[in-house]
């Protein structure tokens, strides 16, 4: 029988309801990384909405490089009227560079759906393709590893910034100390002395000092 894994946040988008109708059998599990476990593969999965979101508040990379250290192969699904989004934005350019970016620098195959529908055909066809010998691969589950010291702590920290991820979080420290440091340096200190570049340390300012519950118009600000 072929087997696949689904977060629990997944049961109201159908799709786990989807995949047992085309005859997968499901396990639904809280899963710490990825919404959805075929085999070796973890699969992101988001809406337009949300991959957009991701996209300028700086959490897809961070997810990405969580995904891309935990497990052997990924996927993304974007799920949605792509074009319509893409209307709406104001520099596309952002968006097929963030594709790229995920390309290039994690190895991330996104694919493409329309709506719940297909998204599901895609994971049905993806545990069907990782059948070996008539028997589906059994799930490789990853948990969130525990931080067990102060530096993941601070790597953890620094890197949920915008942008920023595990590599340039343990240059900010290197280069300021601590994370009271960083989070105290000015955006010309941040882009020379942090070597982070003007862009990044816009953003982690802009960040830094937002106003907690800002209206969508002032939050798109911050892209």
């Amino acid at each position: 029988m072929l087997r696949i894994v689904a977060d629990t946040r997944e049961t109201p988008s159908g799709i786990p309801e989807l995949l047992e109708q085309r005859g997968l059998y499901v396990q639904k599990r809280s899963l710490d990384i990825g919404d959805y476990i075929v085999g070796q593969y973890a699969v992101e999965r988001k809406t337009t909405s949300d991959f957009i979101s991701s996209l300028y508040n700086g959490r897809l990379f961070e997810q990405a490089e969580r995904i891309s250290h935990a497990y052997p192969k990924y996927l993304l699904i974007v799920e949605g009227d792509t074009q319509e989004a893409l209307l709406e934005l104001k520099n596309p350019k952002v968006y097929w560079g963030t594709l790229l970016a995920l390309a290039i620098s994690y190895d991330f195959k996104p694919f493409f759906t329309m709506d719940q529908e297909q998204t599901a055909d895609v994971l049905y066809l993806l545990a069907k393709q990782t059948t070996s010998r008539g028997k589906n691969e059994r799930p490789l589950l990853v948990k969130k590893p525990r931080m067990a010291t102060t530096k993941d702590w601070q790597l953890t920290v620094l890197g949920s910034l915008p942008t920023i991820g595990p590599k340039l979080a343990e240059k900010l420290l290197q280069s300021f100390g601590s994370v009271r440091n960083v989070f105290h340096a000015s955006k010309v200190e941040l882009a020379v002395r942090g070597g982070i570049g003007e862009a990044r340390a816009r953003k982690i300012q802009q960040l830094l000092d937002a106003e907690y519950r800002r209206s969508q118009a002032k939050q798109a600000k911050l892209a």
